[in-house]
């Protein structure tokens, strides 16, 4: 699946609309979802790329989070563009336009090949296709990168 993320904030931050450099967006605070913790992924690397520094970075428990301390004009979001697209036409995000601002990535999903009934793995694999289970990757308060631990959640299968 194809993804894009984009760099968001309020209507009211003081980058909205502009086209911010990338020293611009570097200084500012970001308001990360848990995805921001992982050494791989888009979001991390379009943290690298602009060079963001560990202490301008606050993960939040969700990105709805991060999203709502956004609105608030508390900083800099990066979120999935389909996800903040309602958003943004509300005018509650504005979503900042230019190179530095977004990244274009694919998410893959592989499962082995099984001759009889759907197997829990093909299960699986149908479910985290669904927009609900994406919707639920993205549905706290936020804290340095480097305090951060992520929720963790069990499910059993059966």
């Amino acid at each position: 699946m194809y993804y894009k993320i984009v760099t968001v904030a309020g209507p009211d931050h003081p980058l909205a609309g502009t086209q911010p450099s990338p020293r611009r967006l570097r200084e500012q605070t970001w308001l990360l979802g848990p995805s921001a913790a992982a050494d791989h992924g888009a979001i991390p690397a379009l943290l690298r790329r602009l060079g963001v520094p560990d202490h301008r970075q606050q993960i939040f428990q969700s990105h709805a989070a991060a999203l709502e301390e956004a609105k608030r004009g508390r900083g800099v979001a990066a979120a999935l563009s389909f996800t903040v697209a309602p958003e943004v036409r509300k005018g509650h995000l504005v979503q900042f336009c230019g190179p530095h601002t977004g990244i274009e990535e694919v998410w893959h999903s592989m499962i082995l090949a099984d001759g009889g009934s759907p197997s829990a793995a093909a299960e699986l694999a149908r479910f985290a296709s669904t927009p609900r289970a994406i919707q639920a990757m993205m549905r706290g308060t936020g804290i340095n990168v480097a305090r951060f631990k992520p929720s963790i959640h069990v499910t059993l299968w059966s």
